[in-house]
């Protein structure tokens, strides 16, 4: 029987050996690219929200927002005191100009632009006229007639740069004042200065000269806001300005220096424990070094696969990766702590390695299909940052195996000593707990537990909150919530997204779409305003109202423009010229292409122009109140209402609900494999191991007031994974077997340091994926002497037949 397992083991380890082999020339195949090239380390947490596959449309308008306003950013400065905010201005200005990244918008080139808006719309004045207007010229004409008088004799708020006889009643200024931005400020040497309660900023918007997702600029981004603020600091003529900013460099700045400050926090965590540990355990540095490089090779294997399959790796991956040395380090120790057993009866270094595998690679096998299944069923989600942490950690566990058992029994050579003796007396408390409790204190214990569990789920409550995909400083919310109350800005991220099937029937749907809910939502103050572009293109039906209403009732003989003309003073000529001129214009339409070659990119991005069969257009918001009645109020298949936060918090519901049915699936699919290994229907028990640990870990956070989300469900798939390990070695070797005792505390601690650092992660899927571990893997470890009692039972009654 030992030379039939001698043979097949000396099978097994030749296919190993050949599969690592392979394994590790693709690898070296891979990299070369990346040596050559570089890897493409993404930062850009916009690819780890879901996107909604049900409406392809909107993913494509979002998309489109994203590229346009992607390289926008705004830079302010602050102050009580207007001669610092206007020194301070130009230390700014100065350094903008000095730095090739930036670009200004200059006030010349928007005052151009301003100035071609303004003579298109004049060209097409006749078929043009604001809402106001049209009520006032069909039932209030005595008071068009007192504002055009105003207007005359330079009393109106905006004056019209055509003459009295191009635009007698002075329509054309309202109508061109909807172009302006809703900025409570003015221009002061060609800056924006907006002055309120909290003092008086000045505002530079600029234009990125680069990828806003760049690690190299966004480093650069920061190095040049931190000297710009020290410089402001320094400066005793502007001690208390503060330098407002806002836009996606520098949310994608500050998510990647607090993710690499928690890479560097979790992996030197992690690998110091892992140290103290081993010396404790092993008293070598040796076994250590060979550990981490067993990690390491897993690590670029997944690296060099990941890249290789996504073309980049993102920095959350990696964030997430550092945890794996957490995991992958269990196959060392329990191949370790035999090795180191066996040093005391086998004189022979070779048969001690052999003999370790004999004894440990089913389990180490069962052990890591387990944990696969685990990883692996994060695959299927449809977000892309989880699936390459997915397939890193399947990667990197495989990897280190393969490497384990091919090298392991070729360079752990020498004898091993003793461990210390807190080591063993640590790692058999579990075991010796258990064996005290059994009777009525065992039961007492998983009443009480049951009890915490009712409690848990009398208490949970689920959260689908997208702010568990990150959330910025509170600094940078308080400066970007700053920037958009002083400019009025549009929301991003609410709109309302109208389609038809020729470009006049969407002109026409926006402006019923207005007339009928905008404008009332207005005035019950649900939104502050709004921006479309029907608006300042009207529909041809729209503008052949407007000029049939100015015929009718202004340039018609004896109309509006006839009796103000001649209350003015002018000669029956000069009406003559202005009747002929409106005639003239009367096929004089506005069209959007024409607006669109000189809109600016906020009003341009209005018309998205056709779109597989149909014309697509948002309407744009400002100062949204009341979210409920703008939903309500797109009560036509024609108009949708976007809240890309709600939306995204409905797919993260929907996701949450297929993790717990994977997560389900995956329970399912390991007790095939218990069967087919075992043949022992206890053997199914195991099962109990994670589920006992995942079922406490969820419901003690639900009792200490933690909502439970997506990442918290994510964090369970580990849980079973870890849980099987320790059950699946805790069962096969029994109560016993202190050798067990000591890889399966060291395995649970390692893991526990590893993913307890995560929990106090700045970002909350990192902190609620670290809590859940954490408290897994110490569930785990009270749950798994457990295993080791079922085997005992088992063997037992096989022994009483």
């Amino acid at each position: 029987m030992i030379t039939t397992i001698k043979i097949s083991l000396a099978r097994w380890q030749q296919l190993f050996k050949w599969t690592f082999m392979l394994v590790s020339m693709v690898t070296l195949l891979l990299s070369y690219p990346l040596l050559k090239n570089g890897f493409v380390l993404e930062t850009d947490l916009q690819n780890l929200f879901p996107q909604d596959d049900h409406n392809q449309l909107v993913n494509n308008v979002n998309d489109r927002l994203y590229r346009e306003f992607g390289n926008k950013i705004l830079v302010a400065v602050q102050s009580t005191e207007i001669e610092q905010v206007n020194l301070a201005a130009e230390l700014v200005a100065a350094a903008i100009t000095a730095n090739p990244l930036l670009q200004v918008s200059e006030a010349s080139e928007q005052l151009k632009l301003a100035a071609q808006q303004n003579e298109l719309l004049q060209q097409h004045r006749y078929h043009l006229l604001t809402p106001a207007q049209q009520r006032m010229i069909s039932s209030q004409q005595q008071d068009v007639l007192g504002q055009a008088q105003a207007a005359l004799f330079g009393f109106s708020a905006g004056g019209s740069a055509l003459s009295p006889l191009q635009d007698p009643l002075s329509l054309s200024p309202a109508y061109i004042q909807q172009l302006q931005p809703a900025i409570k400020g003015e221009l002061i040497n060609d800056r924006l200065v907006v002055s309120n309660s909290d003092g008086h900023l000045i505002l530079f918007a600029l234009n990125l000269q680069g990828e806003s997702f760049n690690l190299q600029l966004q480093a650069q981004m920061n190095t040049w806001l931190q000297n710009l603020r020290d410089q402001l600091a320094a400066n005793p003529k502007t001690p208390a300005t503060r330098v407002l900013v806002s836009g996606a460099v520098f949310h994608a700045a500050e998510a990647s220096a607090n993710a690499q400050r928690e890479m560097t926090m979790i992996g030197g965590g992690s690998s110091l424990g892992v140290l103290l540990l081993f010396m404790l355990a092993f008293r070598r540095i040796k076994p250590l070094l060979l550990s981490l490089i067993s990690v390491g090779y897993g690590c670029l294997v997944a690296l060099v696969v990941n890249h290789f399959l996504f073309g980049k790796i993102h920095l959350m991956t990696l964030v997430f990766g550092a945890s794996l040395i957490g995991v992958a380090v269990d196959y060392s120790l329990h191949y370790l702590c035999k090795y180191q057993d066996l040093s005391r009866t086998i004189p022979d270094a070779q048969n001690r390695g052999d003999r370790v595998l004999e004894k440990l690679l089913p389990a180490l096998s069962l052990s890591l299909i387990a944990s696969a299944l685990g990883y692996s069923s994060l695959l299927p989600t449809p977000l892309p940052g989880l699936q390459q942490i997915a397939l890193f950690s399947v990667m990197g566990l495989c990897g280190s195996w393969l490497f384990l058992v091919v090298t392991y029994p070729r360079l752990v050579r020498q004898p091993l000593p003793e461990p210390a003796a807190i080591i063993d007396r640590c790692a058999t408390a579990g075991w010796i707990f258990w064996e005290a409790m059994r009777g009525l204190p065992q039961r007492v214990i998983f009443a009480g537990v049951a009890l915490l569990i009712i409690i848990g789920a009398a208490t949970a409550s689920l959260s689908s909150d997208v702010r568990t995909l990150y959330k910025p400083s509170a600094q940078l919310m308080a400066s970007e919530q700053q920037l958009h109350n002083a400019l009025q800005g549009v929301a991003p991220n609410q709109y309302f997204l109208l389609r038809a099937k020729s470009a006049e029937e969407l002109l026409q749907t926006e402006e019923r779409f207005r007339s009928e809910h905008l404008e009332a939502l207005v005035a019950e103050g649900a939104l502050n305003g709004y921006i479309a572009t029907s608006a300042i293109v009207p529909s041809m039906q729209q503008q052949n109202a407007n000029y049939e209403l100015l015929h009718q009732q202004v340039y018609r003989a004896n109309g509006l423009v006839s009796q103000f003309m001649q209350s003015a003073g002018f000669d029956a000529q000069a009406i003559a010229q202005a009747e002929h001129e409106f005639a003239a214009a009367a096929q004089q339409y506005l069209h959007v292409d024409d607006w669109l070659k000189i809109a600016r990119p906020d009003q341009g991005l209005l018309w998205m122009g056709e779109s597989h069969g149909d014309y697509v257009s948002i309407i744009g918001l400002r100062g949204v109140a009341d979210v409920k009645a703008l939903s309500a109020a797109a009560n036509d298949s024609s108009v949708m209402w976007i809240d890309r936060v709600a939306s995204m918090s409905q797919l993260l519901r929907t996701l949450m609900h297929s993790a717990a049915v994977l997560l389900l699936l995956a329970y399912l699919a390991i007790l095939p494999l218990l069967w087919i290994y075992f043949r022992r229907r206890q053997a199914l028990l195991l099962i109990f191991v994670p589920l006992m640990a995942t079922i406490t870990t969820l419901s003690l956070l639900s009792v200490s007031g933690v909502e439970i989300n997506l990442f918290h469900l994510f964090g369970c798939y580990l849980i079973l994974g870890l849980g099987m390990d320790y059950g699946i070695f805790s069962y096969t070797q029994g109560t016993k077997d202190r050798v067990t005792q000591r890889a399966i505390w060291l395995s649970a601690v390692s893991s526990s340091l590893s993913f307890g650092l995560l929990a106090l992660s700045s970002t909350p899927m990192v902190s609620a994926f670290g809590i859940t571990l954490f408290l897994g893997c110490c569930f785990n470890l009270l749950y798994a002497p457990l295993a080791g009692q079922l085997n005992n039972s088992s063997a037992l009654a096989g022994a009483a037949q």
